[in-house]
């Protein structure tokens, strides 16, 4: 599994100062939460958060670029309830697993399947297999039905997007204003106006949106330096 680190930027106009520490830690350790949350970082992975009156920026190591495809395995009902007399499935097993995106006919295999399955413990049935599998388990005096199925990992670019969305929007922002976009039209609520935004995963930008602005690979440094 490839990995690298990941830099988010956000530049701004002056942060009110008595702010800028929670502001700077909470924008980063939400970043973290979320991507962690999202199986996007490892266990070898550090955060080191940095906030200055016209930044806020958290680097991340060891970040991969997809998370990997995981089994997911989900309680439906008892097996009395969605397996009927005829070993089919029941209206409420077959409502039930249409949100799951299992149309009748699918499922009435998965369901003839059953037969083949011995009662088991539901740690014993995380298979490395993908296809998808309903699953009679003993749960103390009568069985249940699970559905396993393999979920694709989100990729790096989607899954930053909502951690940077989760970021913004829980910034434990003081005091709100409003302004306007470069197009005139759009408005954007900040803590202050934002110019700048770098996401970089690697020397790969991670096109990622906020607050008006599309992420890139350049910053500014001091106003009097730069």
């Amino acid at each position: 599994m490839t990995t690298a680190n990941l830099l988010v930027e956000l530049f701004v106009e002056e942060l009110p100062p008595k702010a800028l520490q929670k502001l700077g830690d909470a924008f980063a350790n939400v970043l973290r939460e979320q991507l962690a949350a999202q199986d996007l970082l490892t266990a070898a992975s550090q955060l080191t958060a940095y906030a200055s009156p016209r930044r806020l920026a958290a680097h991340i190591t060891a970040v991969v670029g997809k998370a990997p495809d995981r089994r997911v395995t989900q309680k439906l009902m008892p097996v009395s309830v969605g397996i009927d007399a005829s070993r089919l499935p029941s209206p409420a097993l077959v409502k039930k697993m249409k949100a799951f995106g299992i149309e009748p006919t699918a499922l009435e295999r998965l369901a003839l399947e059953l037969d083949k399955l011995p009662i088991q413990q539901l740690k014993n049935t995380l298979e490395n297999s993908t296809e998808q599998s309903l699953l009679r388990v003993l749960e103390g005096k009568g069985e249940m039905l699970y559905y396993q199925s393999s979920v694709k990992g989100i990729s790096l670019k989607d899954g930053l997007q909502k951690a940077l969305d989760e970021a913004i929007a829980k910034l434990p922002i003081p005091k709100v204003m409003t302004y306007q976009l470069k197009d005139g039209w759009s408005s954007v609520h900040f803590v202050r106006p934002a110019h700048g935004l770098v996401a970089l995963h690697g020397s790969s930008v991670v096109p990622v949106t906020a607050l008006g602005l599309t992420a890139g690979n350049s910053t500014q440094g001091h106003r009097f330096e730069a």
